[in-house]
């Protein structure tokens, strides 16, 4: 019987995967329904590459300077304009919309894709890759076949450094063990000038074993540690637009309620408070967006 090579699902992945462990000292072979050189075993499921199921435990070092003080300017803690013309194959904030749009084109890496969103990535015109924990971890909330070409951990990515030009992270940030570590491998995939954008878990209830929801400061302090240059923080849906359905017990337009409650409260504010609407939005965001860039290679 001859042996028979695994055929990737990306077509390009190959080239672009590495040994987790030694992501700039090594490279991946494919053997019969394998891939080699991850010092495990990678099996390929329906061209799938898989560095999860079999792959060891690992021990990494994070070195911090303490204390951290980094805070964001004013101007970072304000959305960027929003394009209200974006198309509507675009499925993602419309905040996002220019700057993924004007970037440089290449390969965008969606790190925890979930159930992938290929038409708006490859509508902007990227080479994208969608990159999950497992095959379908969205099967809980969602009956879709997911839609990834990379089995992977994001504290341990396979894919070598600088050979994205943009990386996503959609509501993924708060269910990882240790975000440091996976905004460090964020960092290392971008090439210089390269974006990462998306959102995380501020407060947005528990859900699907999240842990590490974040406030406006320590998402920037997250990212700005890493080396990153935070160009935006800003509110995504507010906690009662997210939580209409347990508030309003799941009545009929509660969704329609929840944005009402917001719009009151802020008008609210704008009348009785002590400071702005916007600043105040971001104190009770159920979600924050954010927008950074790897300015240079770290020395």
């Amino acid at each position: 019987m001859v042996a028979t090579m695994p055929k990737l699902k990306h077509p390009k992945l190959l080239e672009l995967l590495c040994p987790p462990d030694n992501p700039d000292e090594g490279s991946m072979a494919p053997a019969q329904n394998h891939l080699l050189g991850a010092g495990w075993e990678v099996p390929v499921v329906n061209g799938v590459p898989d560095f999860v199921t079999h792959a060891p435990p690992v021990t990494r070092t994070l070195t911090y300077t303490i204390p951290i003080r980094q805070s964001p300017l004013p101007e970072i803690l304000q959305p960027p304009p929003r394009r209200k013309d974006a198309p509507a194959w675009f499925q993602e904030d419309d905040h996002f919309y220019d700057f993924l749009a004007n970037h440089p084109k290449g390969v965008l890496v969606d790190v925890g894709a979930g159930a992938g969103n290929r038409s708006t990535y490859e509508g902007l015109g990227y080479d994208y890759i969608a990159s999950d924990i497992s095959f379908n971890s969205r099967q809980r909330a969602h009956r879709e076949v997911a839609d990834v070409d990379l089995v992977a951990d994001s504290h341990r990515m396979p894919l070598r450094s600088e050979c994205a030009e943009a990386v996503i992270s959609t509501a993924v940030l708060e269910h990882v063990y240790c975000p440091p570590l996976v905004v460090g491998e964020v960092y290392r995939m971008l090439k210089p000038g390269g974006l990462f954008i998306g959102n995380c878990s501020f407060l947005e209830g528990e859900h699907f074993d999240s842990q590490y929801h974040h406030t406006h400061l320590g998402l920037y302090r997250l990212l700005t540690h890493a080396g990153l240059k935070v160009l935006h923080i800003f509110p995504g849906v507010s906690l009662w637009e997210i939580h209409s359905g347990s508030i309003y017990f799941s009545l009929p337009g509660n969704e329609l309620l929840g944005r009402l409650h917001r719009k009151l409260y802020l008008w609210l504010v704008k009348l009785k408070g002590s400071e702005p609407p916007d600043k105040r939005l971001m104190r009770h965001a159920a979600v924050l967006c954010f927008i950074a860039i790897k300015t240079a290679p770290r020395a």
